[in-house]
């Protein structure tokens, strides 16, 4: 591994573990076991660095998702299967207040993570177009707009201090945002697909409680 390989792998789990804000170049390096001065050789400021460990979680997460879809079943099955992998990142991480921080001390960031919206909203509506062939999801509905409208609803969920504020859980509002917006344009045939789905989900989740309990 490299030197900027190892100083992105240091540094990426620190901005998740304790958030943009709170790391400084000093605590980098101190974790990596270089020296500040080789540090700032490799990355000219810590703006550069957070880009760069943003830069490559989304390409990871690209990678994860590229292979579940290309490995799944159905439609159906690959949504389930992204739905809990991002829901084990947000296990592991403060996403709500890692996301509010980016947003306020790097605006130009969060711009262009919001342009890559774009990209989200026409791939999740061509799979949703899938999904209607395959008898999972309504005929009548378009896809794309269905596939904005669940964007949406989660931006509002990472930029929402209202969930703090009613004491929800972060987790369980993206449940229910994510099995409302499926029930919602699903087929009879969908919606039994999804049942046994959360029945299957609940049941790893319990055995997971009583093997760490």
């Amino acid at each position: 591994m490299d030197n900027k390989e190892h100083i992105l792998n240091e540094a990426g789990k620190m901005l998740r573990r304790i958030g943009p804000s709170a790391m400084t170049m000093d605590m980098v390096a101190r974790s990596c076991g270089i020296s500040k001065r080789t540090l700032y050789e490799v990355f000219a400021d810590k703006k550069t660095l957070i880009l760069d460990c943003l830069m490559r979680d989304h390409q990871q997460h690209e990678t994860e998702f590229k292979q579940i879809f290309e490995t799944a079943d159905n439609c159906f099955d690959a949504l389930f299967k992204a739905y809990m992998k991002v829901r084990h990142d947000m296990e592991s991480n403060a996403s709500i207040a890692f996301t509010r921080e980016i947003k306020r001390m790097y605006p130009d960031v969060h711009s262009e993570h919001e342009r890559n919206e774009k990209h989200f909203v026409k791939g999740l509506g061509e799979m949703l177009h899938k999904a209607q062939d395959e008898g999972h999801v309504i005929k009548h509905i378009d896809t794309e707009i269905a596939a904005f409208l669940f964007l949406s609803t989660m931006r509002g969920l990472h930029e929402s201090e209202r969930i703090e504020a009613y004491g929800f859980n972060e987790v369980d509002v993206f449940d229910g945002a994510f099995m409302n917006f499926l029930r919602g344009i699903a087929t009879v045939e969908g919606i039994e697909f999804i049942d046994n789905h959360v029945r299957e989900m609940r049941e790893e989740l319990n055995n997971k409680d009583k093997k760490y309990n």
